[in-house]
């Protein structure tokens, strides 16, 4: 089998499987749409070892980012200018840090916040999910970039 092929196989199977786990199974508090834009992170970092090091690590970086940017903006009273104001801080900030080899996939970052506004950004309890959804849906994509490889036939 090519190995895009076997890659689609795979992912196809995972897939079947992360839909049963974040929308069958609620209790789990998995969101599935950021399982899978944190499974495409992996894939558009490259895949294997450096994807899924640096999409867990801008993306995770990102996500407690913006939790404390939200926080800071509680603190401020939750107005628009605050919000604005400690928005763009942050959007300095996930560009800049890309200064660190290790948080430097910048596009990860994006998606990283982008997720946890999306999840409706509640910091009370909202955060462990959004952090255990990107954890599971970058090992989605390992697992199934792995499964994939295994499926192919040799070149």
């Amino acid at each position: 089998m090519k190995l895009l092929h076997a890659l689609a196989s795979s992912i196809a199977a995972l897939v079947a499987l992360w839909v049963y786990l974040s929308v069958g199974n609620p209790d789990f508090h998995f969101n599935p749409w950021i399982g899978f834009v944190a499974w495409a992170a992996f894939f558009a970092a490259g895949g294997g070892t450096e994807g899924l090091s640096k999409s867990l690590a801008a993306g995770l970086a990102a996500i407690i980012l913006t939790a404390v940017t939200l926080y800071g903006v509680q603190l401020l009273g939750g107005g628009l200018p605050a919000l604005i104001g400690l928005v763009t801080v942050l959007a300095f900030v996930l560009v800049a840090m890309a200064d660190l080899a290790l948080l430097a996939y910048t596009p990860a970052a994006f998606l990283g916040a982008a997720s946890f506004f999306g999840s409706g950004a509640k910091l009370e309890d909202g955060f462990a999910f959004v952090v255990l959804t990107w954890i599971a849906g970058v090992l989605f994509g390992l697992v199934s970039e792995q499964l994939g490889k295994r499926m192919a036939r040799p070149a």
